[in-house]
C-alpha cells in the first residue's frame, strides 16, 4: 500500500530547526527512508494538513500546540491516554537534548507521532522506528553534488536505493547520514582531530561539526582569518604569497591549511568571495578555494565555482570542504 506522510511543523518548531541548521529536505528524505512514498510539509497553523489524506503524520510543535492538535484528531496526550484510545497501539517515546517524552499512536499502517521541540536530527532512528512499526530503513544515498533525486540542503542531494541495487560510486554515504556525523566518526576511527582556518565561511565549518553531540572528541579549534593580517599573524601565511597570488588562491588557502595542521591534527583552509560584492573578472563572486592538510602532508586544494546568495555560497562551501576532508582522510588510510 502506498504511504503518504506529513510533517506538520509549528512556527516555534521551525525556529528550532533553523537554530539546528536542519532543512526540511532532510526531514522528508528520512521519512521516505522509513517507507513513505511521498512526504508533505505543512505549517501547523494552516488547515492544509487536515484536508489531505495521510497514513503517517508527524507533529513537531511545543507542548500546548501538540495537545491542541491531538484534540483536533480526537486524541488526548496524557499519562492515561492508553485507556481512552483502545483502537490505537500507543506508546511513549523518550528523546534527549533536551529530555522529553513524545507520544506515538499506531493503528494498522496509520501512525501519528507527536514530538516536542529539541533535537530531531541525531535521534531520528528512534522516531522513524515508531512511525513505521520498527521495520528496517531503506538505504538513503547522499551525494556531494546534484546527482541525487532530491535536494537535502545546499550542496547535498539524496536518492533512495532499491534493495539489491548496486551502491552508487560517488555517494559519500548510503545511510542517510549528515556530513558532520560522517566526519566525526571517520576522524575518531583514525585518531585524528580537526582544526579549521576560515575566511569567507567565518567559522561555519567548525560550527557545523560542533552541532553534533560528542564533537569535542575531534574538534580542536578554529581560526576566523578574514583579513590578510589575520592570515599572516595567526597561520603564518607570508605577505609575499598574498601579494603574488591574492588571498583567494590555491597557494594561500594551502598555506592556511598547512599552517593550522600539526601532529594528529588535520586542518581545513577556506578563502573565497561569497558576495554579493567583491568579485572581479578573474575571480567572480562564488570563487572559493578550499584545502585540506593532513598531519605531515602537503595540502590538497580545490577550486569551487558557486552560485546563489551569500549564505548559500557559504553553506555549499562548508559541505564541499567537509567532503574534501572525508576523501583525503579515506585516501590516506587505504
Amino acid at each position: 500500500m502506498t504511504i503518504h506522510a506529513q510533517w506538520i511543523i509549528s512556527e516555534s518548531a521551525l525556529h528550532n530547526l533553523s537554530c539546528a541548521g536542519v532543512t526540511t529536505g532532510w526531514l522528508k528524505a528520512w521519512v521516505r527512508s522509513a517507507g513513505a512514498e511521498s512526504v508533505s510539509i505543512y505549517p501547523l497553523e494552516s488547515s492544509g494538513w487536515q484536508s489531505e489524506a495521510a497514513q503517517w503524520r508527524i507533529f513537531f510543535a511545543d507542548e500546548m500546540e501538540l495537545v491542541h492538535s491531538a484534540q483536533l484528531l480526537g486524541l488526548k496526550l496524557d499519562a492515561e491516554h492508553e485507556e481512552s484510545h483502545e483502537a490505537y497501539d500507543t506508546s511513549p517515546l523518550l528523546l534527549e537534548n533536551p529530555q522529553r517524552i513524545c507520544w506515538s499512536y499506531r493503528q494498522g499502517n496509520r501512525s501519528i507521532l507527536f514530538i516536542s521541540p529539541g533535537d530531531i536530527a541525531y535521534q531520528r532512528a528512534a522516531y522513524l522506528k515508531h512511525i513505521n512499526g520498527n521495520k528496517p530503513l531503506l538505504q538513503l544515498a547522499v551525494f556531494a553534488d546534484e546527482g541525487g533525486e532530491f535536494a537535502l540542503e545546499p550542496g547535498l542531494t539524496g536518492s533512495l536505493l532499491i534493495p539489491q541495487q548496486p551502491l552508487p560510486e560517488f555517494a559519500i554515504n548510503t545511510e542517510g547520514r549528515l556530513i558532520e556525523e560522517q566526519v566525526v566518526d571517520l576522524l575518531r576511527q583514525h585518531k585524528l582531530r580537526l582544526r579549521t582556518a576560515e575566511s569567507c565561511t567565518s567559522g561555519a565549518i567548525a560550527a557545523r561539526i560542533g552541532r553534533l553531540p560528542g564533537a569535542s572528541d575531534v574538534l580542536d579549534r578554529s581560526w576566523v582569518t578574514y583579513s590578510n593580517e589575520a592570515k599572516i599573524e595567526e597561520l603564518g601565511v607570508t605577505p609575499e604569497l598574498i601579494e603574488e597570488f591574492g588571498a583567494v588562491s590555491a597557494e594561500v588557502v594551502s598555506a592556511m591549511a598547512e599552517g593550522g595542521s600539526a601532529d594528529s591534527f588535520a586542518c581545513i583552509g577556506v578563502s573565497g568571495i561569497a558576495g554579493p560584492a567583491g568579485g572581479s573578472d578573474d575571480k567572480p563572486v562564488g570563487s572559493v578555494w578550499i584545502a585540506v592538510a593532513l598531519p605531515g602532508e602537503k595540502a590538497v586544494s580545490q577550486l569551487l565555482n558557486l552560485c546563489g546568495s551569500r549564505s548559500e555560497i557559504q553553506w555549499r562551501t562548508v559541505n564541499a570542504a567537509l567532503t574534501l576532508l572525508l576523501a583525503e582522510v579515506e585516501k590516506s588510510h587505504r
